[in-house]
């Protein structure tokens, strides 16, 4: 395999941002995209980087420089290591550490003296970046507060919309239950899918027979919250976010014997 790293183009702005929401899904939109990267002493072709295999674009990462100042008007530059992305079928193929190097090397040669990264401890750079000389030196933890369950509810489950499904699992049916805290006190969000024609689309609820739920699952909302960001990781990768999950509590299943049969594909 050919493999380089080079720096991105002028006219290849709108091909980086596809590849931000193919690998990110989303990541954004155009205006996130100038809020971001139209910065006053920015310049895409020099911060953001490309990783290609065989002329095909593969990942790529971007480096933000800002100088700050010190004490006695002393002033050092600092760089913050962002939007590293990987092409979803080229996962495991040391993609990350290719960009990360290149980006590392790019803050030597500009004499930025520290290099940080804002990242998520559920994901994967949160693991990675100590092999390129990266510390872990604090966490903020980041609440949320439900104040309308209902619009909660449909905006997690159109996360999974583009979501397909083997042909085995046609007909499946979930139950999803989720436990909310409001300012108005607890309260408990229930609804019915079915795989129809390889997605997942909600039904009436007075179709439903507890006897005839082939999957019923019932999460609280920051364990479904962590599941949804890596819904579109590897399968290996998100069955050990699940059993985690699974292991303190937080996420219930129960599964029907059809559903068994399904996947093996009998009926």
């Amino acid at each position: 395999m050919d493999r380089k790293v080079r720096n991105l183009r002028v006219g290849e702005e709108k091909k980086h941002l596809e590849m931000l929401n193919l690998c990110f899904q989303p990541w954004g939109d155009e205006e996130k995209w100038k809020r971001h990267y139209e910065q006053r002493h920015f310049n895409a072709t020099e911060n953001v980087v490309v990783v290609e295999e065989d002329n095909e674009w593969i990942g790529g990462g971007t480096a933000w420089f800002h100088d700050v100042f010190l004490r006695n008007d002393r002033k050092t530059r600092v760089y913050i290591a962002g939007d590293g992305y990987v092409h979803p079928n080229h996962r495991g193929k040391g993609v990350y550490s290719s960009f990360m190097q290149s980006l590392n090397e790019l803050a030597r040669k500009k004499r930025a003296s520290l290099g940080f990264g804002f990242i998520s401890i559920y994901g994967t750079p949160f693991k990675a970046l100590p092999k390129y000389g990266f510390v872990d030196i604090f966490y903020p933890s980041t609440h949320i507060l439900v104040l309308n369950p209902d619009k909660f509810f449909n905006f997690l489950i159109a996360q999974l919309e583009g979501i397909s499904f083997s042909k085995n699992l046609e007909g499946l049916k979930l139950k999803l239950t989720i436990p909310f805290i409001t300012p108005k006190g607890k309260h408990e969000i229930a609804k019915v899918f079915q795989v129809k024609r390889g997605i997942l689309c909600e039904v009436e609820r007075d179709i439903e027979d507890s006897n005839n739920i082939d999957v019923a699952i019932k999460a609280d909302v920051s364990a479904l919250l962590r599941i949804l960001k890596h819904i579109h990781l590897s399968k290996r990768t998100l069955f050990l976010i699940v059993f985690a999950n699974f292991l303190l509590g937080r996420f219930r299943m129960r599964f029907s014997i059809r559903l068994a049969r399904m996947a093996l594909g009998c009926r």
